[in-house]
């Protein structure tokens, strides 16, 4: 690239080249959009009309750091340092996990539940803060508490709510070990909620790179032998530390919705509704606690 003579028209080209054939081309245009307005603080829709502006040898030298980056198949949310979640900025780093799409939808549900509500909530497996710090912003009469068993997740998860100017409380708890821990759980909640690791270990050599490689494998992968782990910890704990008809919401592996939903049947839970996401796939269930 002619440093003399780099414009932002010229960085787009750049990256096309640079990437083509690891990533799909949308994709491809998508992170072109992405880096350039947070390098140059160009709205997306205005790009197209800025290919002339002129670059200096600083944001060149910044810009092709980030391509490299992405060759390496890191994601360009731990790159830029942050991503957006509901409306909302987050903070991200390889300590948490990449808040995805179908999270937003599993909060949307539980919105749409309760806004008419003030409701305690509890996040469990918080990790950046995302699920608790969205719920707290748009449910704002409700408490809202996260809890994660890494102490880098919960540092992040504070950075996240102060950021976003919302009170949520965070406590360090490990959910197979509960009492032993945290002085928290005496509370009773309205409502738990968990994105828990869910994927079985013998699926990882299937997964991309920028996730396998790159984002915390406590928080994503489970025994091949014990799939359901996390979901009976959480359940077993919601027994305790849920009100009469506190609900639980979960996000789950496509592939497992029926197992999750007889394991909280079998837990005494009630009304278990397994959801669709946009794509079609099972990937929320929710129960109510019996009286």
């Amino acid at each position: 690239m002619n440093t003399s003579a780099s414009t932002v028209g010229k960085l787009c080209e750049f990256i096309k080249i640079e990437l083509k054939g690891q990533y799909p081309d949308l994709e491809i245009s998508s992170l072109t959009d992405i880096i350039i307005s947070h390098l140059f603080e160009i709205p997306k829709h205005e790009i197209h009309i800025k290919k002339e502006k002129p670059v200096s040898d600083s944001d060149r030298i910044r810009f092709i750091h980030i391509v490299n980056e992405l060759k390496r198949g890191k994601p360009v949310q731990y790159i830029l340092g942050y991503t957006e979640f509901y409306g909302l900025r987050m903070h991200v780093t390889p300590e948490v996990l990449i808040p995805r799409p179908e999270t937003e939808e599993l909060i949307k549900w539980i919105i749409d539940d309760c806004f008419r509500e003030s409701v305690s909530v509890l996040d469990i497996g918080t990790g950046s803060g995302c699920i608790a710090i969205a719920l707290k912003k748009y449910l704002k009469k409700s408490t809202v508490h996260g809890c994660d068993i890494s102490l880098s997740a919960l540092k992040i998860a504070h950075e996240n709510a102060t950021l976003n100017g919302t009170e949520v409380l965070f406590y360090r708890l490990d959910i197979g070990e509960p009492e032993s821990n945290s002085t928290e759980i005496k509370l009773l909640y309205d409502v738990m909620v968990s994105n828990p690791p869910y994927i079985p270990l013998n699926e990882k050599s299937s997964i991309n790179i920028n996730v396998s490689d790159f984002e915390p494998g406590i928080a994503l992968f489970v025994p091949d032998e014990d799939p359901l782990v996390f979901y009976r910890h959480i359940a077993n704990f919601g027994l305790d530390h849920l009100k009469n008809n506190g609900k639980i919401y979960f996000e789950i592996h496509e592939k497992i919705g029926p197992s999750v939903k007889r394991l909280l049947e079998e837990k005494g839970y009630r009304n278990v509704t397994i959801r669709r996401d946009i794509n079609g796939k099972d990937r929320m269930i929710k129960c109510s606690k019996n009286e």
